[in-house]
Parts: structure tokens; sequence; C-alpha cells
């Protein structure tokens, strides 16, 4: 019932702004979804050879609505929220009792406020200015950014055109934050509370120069990130940004990455998008160190109506087989990097697809062909690809107890093994504004049993038996967007 309540009293918040003040346009839109998943081996492990994930059929409901509050082309402000949800999960009935007689009175439901933020224009300028909570992004041009992508933090952006070739952008973002108010007792802070005064945050500042010119452009682009000393001792799930032999920092550490996206239309039907970044981590600890690289890149054909064939190809740099000199692979703050729609994201349904910041060190190379569409309203995408690992298969086998944040779950890929995917994805527009989608997924895992055999993660996960098995999902769902 309290969450009704806070629903109401939000709704009533959007109409009554809409009401009184005239001045303001309020503009509402969003996207509701209501899918089942089938996924099975998500951790390329069936039942019967001890597998983790396996309880199979799930359906999820998500909704998002973004209301837009615009005072002129000038000025606005945005208020995002999303209510996500698992059915038969227990925030499904946070005011009710269950069958079984568990009071879940006090459950929790999923709604959030996503992004919330201020955008203007300085007056008779173009300098645009956001502040708030919104989602982050890095240059990509053929599959999203490696390094950071779609994630919503609080941040403060400026960006400007300075010819009608080129623009700049700067921003900076709290990407995390364990610990956000000091104790404060009549007025003073109490410095000797450690709890509540630590060097936690991971702070972000990057520079982007957009060029555009006819049939090319690019945006290279640089990030300084400063770690505080307590953040990776406080969030043990940074697996993008720590190495294999890591510790607790002892001082704070300072990160870097440089890159650029590209994209060459001059050839048109011919499309050519490919993307570059350099990162590194210098921890004053050599065995905390991380620095790698990564590129990827797309070859379309556009030049007919009923599909559009497309080559791919990435590669990022992987580990060797020591642990005193840190890490070799490319440090990720959020990966929102995808080819295909499964082993690396890019799902139109969610929850279906195992992305993770650990599918770093590895190689990929891709056919797709997207948008085949034979009959109206109905499309089909079909992508092949092919994975390898570039990390020496010789760090795992030394060592067997277990290496921080490296799981035998499929998602860290040595030289030894390799993985085949095979998507087909469904489209049919019933309405402008309502889709029925299907997606299918076939991973075929071959992890070296000489390397993983013996191997055994920091939470206990191994297979002792050398097994792999094929993963599989078939996600159903209705998408209402508007």
């Amino acid at each position: 019932m309290k969450r009704l309540v806070i629903l109401a009293i939000l709704a009533t918040m959007v109409l009554g702004m809409a009401g009184t003040a005239s001045a303001v346009d309020l503009e509402a839109k969003g996207q509701f979804q209501f899918q089942a998943n089938i996924m099975d081996n998500s951790d390329f492990l069936s039942a019967k050879h001890s597998g983790s994930q396996e309880d199979d059929l799930n359906f999820w409901f998500r909704a998002r609505t973004q209301f837009r509050f615009i005072a002129n082309e000038n000025l606005m402000s945005e208020l995002f929220v999303e209510y996500r949800t698992r059915l038969g999960d227990s925030n499904n009935y946070a005011s009710s009792v269950l069958e079984n007689g568990n009071d879940n009175s006090n459950g929790a439901r999923n709604l959030n406020i996503k992004r919330v933020f201020l955008q203007y224009r300085f007056p008779d300028t173009e300098v645009l200015t956001t502040a708030g909570i919104f989602s982050i992004n890095l240059p990509g041009a053929a599959a999203g950014n490696m390094v950071l992508g779609d994630l919503d933090a609080g941040a403060l952006t400026v960006s400007s055109p300075i010819t009608d070739q080129i623009s700049v952008a700067v921003g900076y973002v709290r990407a995390y934050d364990a610990n956000s108010t000091d104790d404060n007792t009549f007025g003073k802070k109490i410095f000797g509370n450690a709890a509540n005064n630590q060097d936690d945050e991971l702070d972000l500042f990057y520079a982007a120069l957009p060029v555009t010119i006819d049939g090319f452009e690019a945006t290279p682009y640089v990030m300084y990130g400063n770690i505080g000393q307590k953040t990776f001792s406080a969030v043990a799930s940074m697996p993008g940004l720590t190495a294999p032999n890591a510790v607790a920092f002892n001082k704070d550490a300072d990160a870097w990455w440089a890159g650029t996206s590209f994209a060459m239309t001059a050839f048109d039907p011919i499309v050519l998008k490919a993307d570059f970044v350099y990162g590194s981590v210098d921890a004053n600890q050599r065995q905390n160190d991380r620095e790698g690289w990564g590129m990827d890149a797309s070859l379309a054909y556009t030049g007919l109506d009923f599909v559009q064939p497309k080559l791919v190809f990435a590669y990022t740099s992987g580990e060797d087989d020591k642990l005193d000199n840190g890490s070799e692979r490319l440090p990720v703050v959020n990966n929102d990097w995808a080819f295909g729609s499964y082993y690396y994201g890019d799902s139109a349904l969610t929850k279906s697809d195992l992305d993770s910041n650990q599918q770093v060190g590895q190689m990929t190379v891709g056919l797709s062909f997207e948008g085949i569409s034979f009959l109206d309203k109905l499309t089909h995408d079909l992508h092949f690809l092919y994975i390898k690992g570039t990390n020496d298969a010789d760090l795992i086998k030394n060592n067997p107890a277990g290496l921080t944040n490296i799981s035998p779950n499929g998602q860290f890929l040595t030289d030894k093994d390799q993985a085949w995917e095979v998507d087909f994805n469904t489209n049919y527009q019933i309405y402008d504004e309502l889709a029925a989608i299907v997606e299918f997924g076939y991973i075929g895992m071959d992890l070296d049993k000489d390397t993983w055999s013996g191997y055994t993660d920091t939470n206990g996960n191994n297979r002792l038996d050398g097994k792999d098995d094929a993963a599989f999902k078939l996600a159903v769902g209705l998408v209402y967007a508007f």
C-alpha cells in the first residue's frame, strides 16, 4: 500500500506541475515490456554437471517512463522512472501475505528514479550544460564503447560547437561513492568515524572532440580517473578495474584512457565503422596496475532494401602468465560494447543476455544479416560469431587456488578457449508503437579441460570435471514504446 501511495503522490506532482506551470510543456515518453525468458546453462554447465543457473523459465516486466518539463528550446529537465520485477519475486506482493504464510508487507518493489537532470543552453550561445543523474557514454561507432557506456551516474557535462565541422564536449562524473555523507553532530564533522570518512570515490573527467565532414566522422577523446584508496576494497564487484592478484590499495590510483571512434560513409552504400582505445591504471603497487587496449570494426553494405550484411571484428589485449606485473587487459568502468545479442549483450529484452565487464581479453569475428525483411512489418536479424580468448592459459593453470574476479563461468577466456554463437531474432510490429519480439541464441562453449579442471575461484566455483555445456536462450516479449 505504501508503494501505491508513493506512485499516487508522484503522479499528482507531475500532473500538478503541468497544470500550474503554464509556461512549461510536459512531454512524456517511455517503454513498457513484458516477456518470458527460457535460459539454460548460463554458466556453461548443465544441472548434471553441477551448473548453478538452472532456473530456466522466468517472466519479467519492466516499465520506463520519461517526463520532460520543457520551458523552451534552451531549458528543460527530465525525470526518468523505472520499475522492473521478476514475476513471482517477493517484491510483487509488497502489501500481502503469501500463501505460505510469510508476511511480506515490508517488501520493497523495484521502483527507482533512474535518471533526473536539468539541461540548458547559456543565453545567446550554443553552449549546452547538463547536470544531474543521466546516462554517460564515451564515443563508440561500431558497437558501443568498451570502457564506459550506458552508465547512469551523477555528472556535469558541457558541450558546444566550435565550427560547423568541429564540436567539443567535457564532463565530470562521480561514478561511485560508497559513503556519501560524513557524520555531522552539532554542525561539526566527526573525522574519527572511519566508516563514514573513507577515500572511496571513483571520479572521472573526460573531453571529446567530435569532427564531422562529408562522408567522415571521428570523435577522439581522453578520460582521467581518480580511484580512491578504499574503492577496490569497498567494491569487490569491480572486475573491470582489478588485476588478477589485486590487493588493497595503499594510496589513490590514477587511471587514464585515450581513444577515438570513426565512421566513413564516403563510399555509401559501403559503411565502415571502427573504434580504438587504450587505458591504464597506475595503483602505486605493480601487482594492482592494469593497462591494455581494444579495437573493433564493422563493414556493412546498406544498398539492399531487404537485408544489411555486415562483417564484424574485435580484439582486446589479454593477460600474460605473471602475477607480479599487474594486468594486461583494458581497464573497464562499465562496458556497453556488444556484437551479436547474447554473449556480449545487446538484447532487446531485459535479463536475456550474458554481458559482463570481464569480457575483455578476447578476439571476435563475425557476420551479421540485419533487417531481413520479406513481409511488411516483419524483420529478422541473424548473427554468427566466433570468439577466442587472448589471455595466457598458463595464468589459470599456475594459480589453481583462484585469482581476483576471475571465474570459470565462461566470461574469462584463455587462448585455449573458444566459443561459437548463433542468434536469430524476430520483430513483428503489431502497431507502430507495439512490437512482438522473439529472440533465440545459442553459444557453443569449448573451455580447455587441462586449463580449467584444476581451477577453483575465490567463491568456490570450479570445473573439476572439466565439462562445458552449450548455453541457449529463447526470449519472447511484447514491447510498447511511446
